[in-house]
């Protein structure tokens, strides 16, 4: 009987991972120069349908914002006034 040869065993390692923004011939490059290092690449686009579609919140109406810069111009000549204030933007004296 002959002996079966062992397998040779490696230690178990996992290829890293990078995540990219997609641009068209640079992440291939970018990719390409990866793999030479072993490490996985995966693409991923920088700007989804979803993420241009789907707005959870409702924006906050310009009276309501809190906390902000304004800008007044002046009636009687060209120059401008600018403030902060942390009162809502719409609230009178």
């Amino acid at each position: 009987m002959q002996k079966k040869k062992a397998k040779q065993q490696h230690p178990s390692f996992k290829r890293p991972l990078v995540v990219i923004p997609y641009v068209e011939h640079i992440s291939e490059a970018v990719a390409r120069t990866m793999t030479k290092y072993d490490v996985h690449v995966a693409m991923r686009p920088w700007k989804t349908l979803k993420g241009t579609l789907v707005h959870p919140k409702d924006k906050p109406d310009k009276e309501d914002i809190t906390e902000c810069v304004y800008k007044v111009p002046c009636a009687n000549c060209d120059k401008t006034y600018e403030g902060e204030t942390g009162r809502k933007l719409g609230a009178k004296t």
